[in-house]
């Protein structure tokens, strides 16, 4: 996993951040889904569906209670420069939900120290310097080794 500094701008819907909460979560920095921003309206009726603004939101990556049971309903506006956060492993997600009577749950967007980047960006970016790198390695054991079986110090 790798994380990159984005300024408040950059911050969208949808996005995972690492974000930092004073007096939450021991004042350590904690992983959260971005679902509403500033100005935005977000409400759950059934405590398991979302909405922004009057839409439904697809989450396929929302991990649900076997048991099916729902979290608390709530209905919000985001105040602006906050953003709304929610845990993807929501039957565990000490989330905004939990803190809905601090100005609705939100947390300031300046908290963000960063956006989780997609799997496999970053692989396939150092993948051309790891196998570079490798290809080196090889040649310097190859090169010690040969000198170390014929007797010769390189």
């Amino acid at each position: 996993m790798t994380v990159t500094r984005v300024g408040e701008g950059e911050i969208r819907r949808g996005d995972v951040v690492l974000v930092g909460v004073p007096g939450r979560y021991g004042n350590a920095p904690v992983l959260q889904r971005v679902i509403g921003l500033g100005g935005d309206h977000v409400e759950s009726r059934d405590g398991v569906r979302v909405a922004v603004n009057g839409e439904p939101i697809d989450e396929p990556y929302v991990m649900r209670d076997p048991l099916g049971s729902a979290g608390p309903a709530y209905d919000v506006t985001v105040p602006e420069g906050r953003l709304f956060l929610l845990g993807d492993n929501r039957p565990v997600a000490n989330d905004s939900r939990s803190f809905l009577d601090e100005q609705s749950g939100s947390v300031a967007a300046s908290g963000v120290r960063g956006r989780v980047r997609a799997e496999g960006a970053v692989p396939s970016a150092l993948w051309p310097m790891v196998a570079f790198g490798a290809l080196l390695a090889l040649v310097g054991i190859g090169s010690g080794v040969r000198g170390y079986m014929t007797g010769q110090r390189p």
